[in-house]
């Protein structure tokens, strides 16, 4: 019911799960439903955002990806695998995640399921390394493959 008011507000989002810069970008299809709580287009210079991600697929492809601020992420609904440099976890529901723009992970879905999490972005600026890159790995897998 709150889902299709805010639709209806023009407070959703579809995001896919690839960009236009990627060069498989025709066969992109929907990953996650983004819900505007607070502001759908944030001045940059307001320290926080709040929303709700619906996660509906993978995170496409082997690689990982970082935000462009920190956040604080709380699963309200089902769960997901999230892999960072460390290895898989499992998030369950009222599992809360602090995570600093730098910080590379990859979320993956139990079949089935469609996670719905609270999404509290911080401030931009923040990030201190480059945007992952499509396909990126973490920076000891590069490593790693640099030496085989």
């Amino acid at each position: 019911m709150i889902f299709e008011l805010l639709e209806r507000l023009g407070r959703k989002r579809v995001v896919l799960d690839r960009g236009p810069s990627h060069p498989k970008y025709k066969e992109a299809k929907p990953w996650m439903n983004v819900y505007y709580i607070l502001f759908r287009k944030r001045p940059i210079w307001f320290p926080f955002n709040i929303l709700i991600h619906e996660l509906i697929d993978n995170d496409h492809g082997e690689g990982v990806h970082n935000h462009l601020f920190p956040y604080i992420t709380i699963v309200i609904r089902d769960g997901y695998w999230e892999t960072l440099s460390d290895g898989k976890h499992w998030r369950n529901p009222g599992f809360i995640g602090f995570r600093s723009a730098n910080k590379l992970h990859r979320v993956d879905l139990k079949p089935g399921t469609k996670p719905l999490t609270l999404f509290i972005a911080g401030p931009y600026g923040l990030r201190k390394v480059p945007r992952a890159s499509y396909g990126q790995k973490f920076p000891t897998q590069q490593i790693q493959q640099s030496r085989a």
